[in-house]
């Protein structure tokens, strides 16, 4: 496969690298961006550069802020180092003025800021409000209101697609049984609640109560007693059912990897043999011995639901 990037300065000048040593990219279904770590092999020490580029075979597969660039030279060749986030970080390092919001669509909290190379389908329809906590990210927001919306938690695809809705489509990526190096299988509950009570307007605790039947069966006992969530204050139960949902994500896993790479994003449908599943994680790793792609499956409350 044949790897590139683009790598663009602050000053508006740019130039294109090919001779990569190596890189590792990652996309996750939780997280609100991607991540990118590359090395290549320079003539010189090259200019200082600002965003990256990344390409397979000429497929765009991220574009981001460099946010850490560093060129060695050792052993008579120049080696540039560069550590980068996608664009769509910056959901995460912005904020919302605090209070409620009302008439809210995915529209509205987009054009808060100008967000550069961020898109999203600007005919998501409206909510009534979201309230939005002091010193809470942006990303929080859009989480509410994706939840309000359809019960359903934001992610990212290729380069910075801000998602609201699962991926329906029934075009299957085939990974071949016998491309398959290594496969696993894998369980989280390090963040799992067991029950959640919430007090009401008027401070009493316990008013509104709900179970988590999965940590139950696992004979986890971690209580959380919490204040009325304005979030939610129309409909109780969803704060209460929202922050169990979120100790559930991860609760079950499945993990592939082969050689090279078959093109999946994040929530693409992808088969190998039997099992017919949308991806949550890509980790996509290169080197002198070639490309590398895991593929991990998430079984929880937003990824292959029941």
């Amino acid at each position: 496969m044949n790897v590139s990037c683009l790598l663009r300065c602050s000053d508006g000048t740019a130039y294109e690298v090919t001779h990569c040593l190596r890189f590792t990219l990652l996309r996750e279904r939780y997280q609100a961006f991607a991540t990118l770590y590359a090395q290549f092999l320079m003539d010189d020490f090259p200019p200082a550069p600002s965003e990256a580029i990344f390409r397979l075979d000429g497929r765009l597969l991220y574009d981001g802020i460099v946010e850490h660039s560093e060129c060695v030279r050792e052993s008579n060749r120049y080696v540039l180092k560069i550590n980068s986030r996608s664009f769509s970080a910056a959901l995460t390092r912005n904020q919302l003025v605090p209070g409620l919001h009302y008439a809210v669509t995915l529209q509205s909290l987009m054009e808060t800021y100008a967000l550069p190379n961020i898109t999203y389908d600007t005919t998501m329809p409206e909510i009534s409000y979201i309230y939005v906590r002091e010193n809470t990210a942006m990303w929080d927001s859009i989480m509410a209101y994706n939840y309000k919306l359809n019960g359903g938690f934001p992610y990212i695809r290729v380069p910075n697609l801000l998602c609201m809705t699962p991926q329906t489509g029934s075009d299957v990526i085939l990974l071949p049984s016998g491309v398959i190096q290594t496969e696993s299988s894998g369980a989280k509950c390090n963040n799992m609640i067991s029950r959640i009570d919430m007090a009401d307007a008027a401070g009493e605790y316990g008013s509104f109560t709900r179970s988590n039947p999965e940590a139950l069966s696992r004979k986890i006992v971690r209580v959380r007693q919490i204040r009325l969530d304005k979030q939610y204050v129309h409909n109780p139960d969803d704060a209460l059912r929202w922050r169990i949902d979120l100790s559930n994500r991860r609760i079950r896993s499945r993990s592939v990897s082969y050689i090279g790479y078959c093109g999946e994003d994040i929530e693409d449908l992808v088969q190998i043999g039997d099992l017919c599943v949308r991806v949550s994680k890509i980790r996509i790793t290169g080197d002198r011995n070639g490309i590398r792609t895991e593929d991990t499956f998430y079984f929880d409350p937003f990824c292959n639901p029941e």
